[in-house]
């Protein structure tokens, strides 16, 4: 009878040690689950703040962009840094010099024309697509953000301000345009070339100077595809981002 007792306790204290030794197993990838959750959060969190400044101009073509200082001003370590900084350089805003550092890439005036040029041609096709596919939703959201952005002029707040408002409001109107071809692809091909086209036109170009006419020609693009003139609106359209093309630089 003793002996039968001992060999159950026995077996209990197995089965309790497997019980816990399980629990600290699932405890521990639990930890480290949350421990990379965190890190591609950080990592995410770098990246868009890294890239948002370069799109608004805080980093100008040449300037050179320290991990430890960029690590020290996000609070972060310098893996999340030099993660945001590989995706940059991929997209084509950071260029990293061997043994020395990266910096945020500088392009000739060529190399910005020629960008325009593609540019232009890819929006006017979106343009022209949208008027042939653009549904009754698709152009009562297009009035409302063309409304929106008409109003910018009359604002009495500062211009850094107005620009930043533009530039958001800019954007969700060509991703409007875009999503209004009902082609996924044409989204997807052209919202990377948005971002380069943002960059380019901060750093290279001035947007003040072209803000009250590029509202009125959004208008002109939103009215051309209401009444679906394609032919109209891809010409609209091309002229419209060909006017951001830096002349000299």
């Amino acid at each position: 009878m003793a002996r039968s007792k001992l060999v159950q306790s026995t077996n209990e204290d197995a089965s309790r040690q497997k019980r816990n030794g399980s629990s600290a197993v699932q405890l521990k990838q639990k930890m480290r689950g949350s421990q990379r959750s965190g890190e591609v959060a950080a990592n995410s969190q770098v990246y868009a703040t890294v890239k948002q400044k370069l799109l608004e101009g805080h980093y100008l073509p040449g300037a050179w962009l320290p991990i430890d200082d960029l690590a020290v001003e996000f609070g972060v370590s310098r893996q999340p840094v030099m993660d945001a900084i590989k995706r940059l350089t991929i997209e084509g805003f950071v260029e990293i010099v061997p043994q020395v550092g990266s910096r945020v890439r500088q392009y000739s005036s060529n190399d910005v024309s020629d960008f325009f040029d593609y540019f232009s041609l890819g929006e006017s096709h979106i343009a022209r697509t949208s008027a042939i596919r653009a549904d009754a939703n698709d152009i009562m959201e297009l009035r409302l953000v063309s409304a929106q952005l008409s109003v910018l002029p009359k604002l009495k707040v500062s211009a850094s301000e107005v620009v930043a408002l533009y530039r958001s409001l800019n954007r969700k109107l060509h991703t409007v345009i875009s999503q209004s071809t009902k082609s996924p692809i044409l989204t997807e091909m052209v919202e990377g070339l948005r971002d380069k086209a943002d960059f380019f036109i901060t750093t290279y170009a001035s947007l003040d100077a072209r803000m009250e006419d590029a509202i009125s020609e959004h208008e002109e693009i939103v009215d051309a595809i209401e009444r679906r003139e394609a032919d109209k609106v891809a010409k609209i359209m091309e002229a419209h981002v060909l006017a951001f093309k830096p002349k000299v630089f």
